[in-house]
């Protein structure tokens, strides 16, 4: 759980995670309802919270609800931050789901997960990973839990990959940072990147020697780059950071800032 980025969270506000429909202990969507609920479920909690306005976390899938949440209600978003986004599933994704989905159906549920780990993490030799060997055999016992223990576990994966969840018009007047790992395997670095160039307002930063699970494998650092965003603090000369992706906007600001926000206010993990 987001529990990883209490020690970096709680210094400055409080933390809220969500179980939306389909994930953790939530009921799925049924077929009929799309976006738009998760969205809804989003604002109902804030409103039964009492909270205006949150600094907003999406990861993976959730960046891409964060996203349509910031779309619909960005009065209520403070600063936006969306990491691993699935700029685009790529027809190679699919077809590796499409083959962990058919041993699944066998009966052979080992048989897919070891099928989606080329899907979910960088392979061997292609790139240099932090804690490669403890993350991969985490994210399999993970993924072979949430595919066995839970009843809807494989229906809500394979709607998060097969469904379109593209995130796609403009988004105006939120404050973006879109970040991942350098060697994300769901949508690569460049795509991200091309991503938060199309966005108002947004910067984009790459983490070194990770790859989609950039929050194990370099827990600390990225939990630290989304509070100094959160919190308006320097993104610069960051030493985890590839380059100077973080350095500058990655588009026009035709807008003005939020104000930043005091150490009381929310940050809202996704």
């Amino acid at each position: 759980g987001w529990s990883i980025m209490q020690q970096h969270v709680l210094p400055h506000a409080d933390l809220i995670s969500m179980d939306l429909p389909g994930s953790g202990t939530a009921t799925p969507l049924n077929p009929r309802q799309k976006m738009e609920t998760m969205c809804r479920a989003v604002e109902v909690i804030l409103d039964d919270l009492g909270i205006e306005r949150v600094n907003f976390l999406g990861y993976s899938f959730g960046s891409a609800v964060a996203y349509r949440c910031a779309q619909d209600r960005p009065e209520r978003i403070a600063r936006l931050a969306l990491g691993g986004v699935p700029v685009q599933i790529s027809d190679k994704l699919i077809s590796l789901w499409k083959r962990g989905a058919a041993r699944m159906r066998a009966g052979d549920p080992e048989g897919m997960v070891d099928i989606l780990m080329e899907m979910f993490l960088c392979p061997r030799g292609q790139a240099e990973i932090r804690n490669r060997d403890v993350v991969r055999r985490l994210v399999r016992r993970m993924t072979l839990r949430a595919l066995t223990t839970s009843v809807h576990g494989f229906q809500t994966m394979e709607r998060s990959v097969l469904e379109n969840l593209d995130p796609v018009g403009g988004l105006y007047g939120v404050r973006t940072l879109v970040f991942c790992g350098e060697h994300d395997t769901i949508s690569s670095m460049t795509e991200q990147r091309g991503f938060a160039a199309g966005l108002e307002d947004c910067r984009f930063a790459a983490i070194a020697e990770a790859d989609h699970w950039v929050f194990l494998e370099r827990r600390d650092e990225a939990s630290d780059l989304v509070m100094r965003y959160f919190t308006d603090r320097p993104l610069t000369g960051l030493p985890y950071v590839v380059g100077d992706t973080a350095a500058r906007p990655t588009a026009v600001v035709t807008k003005a800032p939020f104000p930043r926000l005091s150490a009381g206010q929310v940050a809202d993990v996704l």
